[in-house]
């Protein structure tokens, strides 16, 4: 259990599934290619490698913060989550070099990026979570880099940039006893909780004003519209309410808008292709 629990496979999931959605966005089909489907195996074992080597680097914060985590409660030992990260990093690099060029590359930097946050960047405010929303947010552009069309996806990708630099921030706040214990200087130890609140819930209200605009650009349909807006409301509770709620809410909110994103890119007469071609396939 405790080499499934240290991934949190639900973050892999939906970076997988931006994958998707940005192939879908791209020009791909309903139903993905090998390629699609190669890119989205590619996007969670490095996601889940990266996991991994978080909480290796975290473990002592981890001890006061999130206890029950497998290596702070002592069901998996640093040494073997090495081997472990390094397996799941080493098996989505082979497999992005079957896919494309491009892909490789890009799954290579992520890794690089992901072990040097881990590493040294963590401890740097801000700089961290630059790294770690960039990456969330070009998962929708590698769909885009499978199919060879990535240039839409950039507003989508922004969105993402954005939201999730919010929710890292108010991540730092439910750390905040953990990572002061450890003398790791995130935003909410260097400004303060209340200043930290603000400043991730401007990154969050930006997502908010900016989500209409694939919309506008014609990139996502009226689908789109009706789902974001839920989106829209639950990330203004996170910006808004009980500043206990807002990394949660905010999570929530970044489920959901990736529903959105869903909806917003197939119409109703390509999924019914698509399901009737998957039907025919089984």
């Amino acid at each position: 259990m405790a080499y499934f629990t240290i991934i949190r496979p639900l973050n892999g999931i939906m970076a997988a599934i931006a994958v998707y959605i940005g192939s879908l966005i791209a020009g791909s089909s309903f139903v993905p290619s090998i390629p699609v489907m190669l890119g989205m195996l590619v996007v969670f074992l490095i996601s889940s490698g990266g996991m991994v080597i978080n909480d290796i680097v975290d473990a002592a914060a981890d001890a006061i913060n999130r206890p029950k985590r497998p290596i702070s409660s002592g069901a998996m030992s640093k040494k073997m989550a090495g081997f472990y990260s390094a397996v799941l990093f080493f098996i989505g690099i082979v497999i992005a070099y079957k896919i494309t060029e491009q892909a490789f590359y890009v799954a290579l930097l992520a890794t690089v990026l992901l072990i040097w946050y881990s590493a040294k960047l963590k401890s740097v405010a801000v700089v961290g979570n630059l790294i770690v929303s960039a990456l969330v947010g070009i998962t929708f552009i590698y769909g885009g880099i499978i199919v060879g069309n990535y240039a839409a996806l950039i507003p989508l990708s922004l969105l993402a940039f954005l939201s999730n630099m919010g929710r890292e921030i108010y991540k730092t706040i439910d750390d905040a006893l953990g990572d002061k214990s450890t003398n790791v200087r995130t935003v909410a130890i260097i400004f303060g909780v209340p200043r930290a609140r603000m400043i991730g819930s401007v990154f969050i209200i930006a997502a908010v004003i900016l989500s209409f605009v694939p919309y506008f650009l014609q990139l996502l349909n009226e689908t789109y519209l009706f789902v974001v807006l839920i989106a829209d409301i639950v990330f203004l509770a996170a910006a808004l309410g009980p500043l206990k709620y807002s990394s949660k809410f905010a999570k929530v909110a970044m489920f959901i808008a990736l529903v959105a994103f869903f909806v917003g890119a197939v119409s109703i007469p390509d999924m019914v292709a698509g399901i009737n071609t998957i039907r025919l396939i089984n």
